[in-house]
């Protein structure tokens, strides 16, 4: 986890904490207020976030003191674009605000200033210090005391990250029954793995690619409706940011939800989570192996499960039409008989295909 308490990092806190009550710039309304900044603080700012880790973490802080109780981390990784989406069921944000969060000192936490395993948080300088290092920065979706998704995309040639992103740490169970982190790379995932640790009795984190996410926010989704149902009572407004996918009802309206979200979809993506062809994720820390102090601890590598395909049985049985008929001319030229059986059956590993040898 982060640096251990130390005297820069309280006077860092305690500074924070005397400008947060004395000097207050203006009123924003519904709970937020802009701090009076220098220059050299607004300098200093762009210089806290020195990686893609960096702003991973100040997001993951972000939506906690947010009071999210739930958080989905989304990342992807293409050739000159890192993505991050963070869609939580905090306390949500006005829209009047959504482009105003991205200012130095602008918070809503003015008396709710943290000192954590990362230094100090909730000076209203985290949002900006990501505007001002990645390529774009925004709230896509908001609801007051529902929950906001925030979507960062960087330029891995100007804000660098750890090479390797696959490596998850293991659990360490110590013989004092606490749990720590093996030894990994301190890539995205670790720090996500650090922070579902230290907060895992307030928050739960879900942490993969942006497919697997929406996957797991539809089946979240679901699991509140079906709660609800038993309960009599709704949870949350269907509008929430982490409920939106569960609504959709067809391929095509999933894929444009998410797109609203920050997370994009290819029509197949949409189409396979539909039909169930995409696994739901576990909570990260579930992803974790878990081993005893002093075993034989080791990262591994993210095991990254194939998901089942489900293909409709009007075009599995076309699909073996066809087959059947390039079969006939084998049939014919071997003497074999071309109506025997053949079998298709789908598979996580593929398509099977068995036909039989009969002699006519």
């Amino acid at each position: 986890m982060g640096d251990s308490f130390d005297m820069k990092g309280m006077g860092d806190f305690l500074d924070a904490s005397s400008e947060s009550r004395l000097r207050v710039e203006s009123d924003l309304g519904d709970g937020f207020v802009r701090l009076r900044v220098t220059e050299a603080q607004k300098r200093q700012a762009k210089q806290d976030i020195r990686s893609a880790e960096d702003v991973a973490i100040e997001l993951l802080r972000n939506a906690r003191d947010a009071g999210a109780r739930t958080i989905f981390f989304a990342t992807s990784l293409s050739k000159n674009r890192r993505t991050m989406v963070l869609v939580d069921d905090g306390a949500g944000i006005p829209e009047r605000m959504w482009d105003a969060v991205f200012e130095p000192r602008v918070t809503s936490k003015l008396d709710a200033l943290r000192f954590d395993d990362w230094g100090v948080h909730g000076r209203g300088m985290a949002l900006y210090s990501i505007s001002q290092n990645v390529s774009s920065a925004r709230v896509m979706q908001s609801v007051p005391s529902q929950g906001t998704a925030v979507r960062v995309d960087i330029d891995p040639s100007t804000l660098s990250e750890r090479s390797d992103q696959s490596t998850l740490p293991c659990l360490v169970k110590a013989a004092d029954r606490h749990w720590t982190l093996s030894s990994s790379p301190h890539s995205i995932v670790r720090i996500a793995a650090e922070f579902a640790l230290g907060c895992r009795h307030d928050t739960t984190v879900y942490f993969g690619s942006i497919v697997s996410i929406a996957a797991t926010m539809r089946a979240y989704g679901k699991a509140l409706m079906r709660r609800e149902d038993e309960c009599e009572r709704p949870f949350a407004s269907m509008d929430a940011p982490v409920r939106l996918l569960s609504a959709a009802r067809n391929a095509d309206e999933l894929r444009d939800r998410a797109a609203s979200l920050g997370l994009d979809l290819s029509s197949r993506s949409a189409y396979r989570i539909m039909s169930d062809g995409v696994s739901p994720l576990d909570p990260l820390l579930g992803m974790l192996e878990r081993v005893r102090e002093g075993d034989s601890t080791h990262a591994a590598p993210m095991k990254r499960r194939r998901a089942a395909i489900r293909i409709d049985s009007a075009d599995l049985d076309s699909f073996g039409a066809s087959v059947k008929g390039a079969y006939a001319d084998l049939a014919e030229r071997y003497y074999l008989d071309p109506d025997a059986g053949l079998e298709t059956r789908v598979a996580r590993d593929g398509i099977h295909v068995f036909i039989p040898f009969a002699e006519r």
